[in-house]
């Protein structure tokens, strides 16, 4: 359960590469559907890039600093999977780190404009 934030890490698979990613419903997102469509946004906005489609719910973001898919699994929910496992421990750091920045500033929400840091 998060407290205070929108989204965080509930696991990490260090044998696929596959972080699994909490949420909490709130007001104007509540759904799955929702969530995993407000955090692309988040990260996109984060990193000043676009959401580009892999087919099978799978995004990444054009212009990221690293490989990683975003994926909503049937089974596991939120996930995303890194790709160069030789750098798991730092591109986690930067999941982490980056869904800071977006529960701080409200980046998954539409308010047209950027939240003050």
């Amino acid at each position: 359960m998060l407290f205070n934030e929108k989204y965080g890490i509930a696991h990490v698979s260090y044998n696929t590469g596959r972080v699994m990613i909490d949420h909490t419903a709130d007001d104007e997102i509540s759904s799955a559907d929702d969530c995993f469509d407000a955090l692309i946004y988040g990260f996109s906005r984060l990193i000043g890039g676009r959401r580009e489609s892999l087919g099978m719910m799978q995004y990444r973001i054009d212009g990221s600093p690293y490989d990683f898919i975003f994926q909503l699994d049937s089974r596991d929910g939120i996930v995303i999977t890194i790709e160069d496992m030789r750098r798991i421990d730092e591109i986690i750091a930067y999941i982490k780190a980056s869904l800071a920045d977006i529960n701080r500033n409200s980046l998954y929400l539409d308010h047209g404009f950027m939240p003050i840091i």
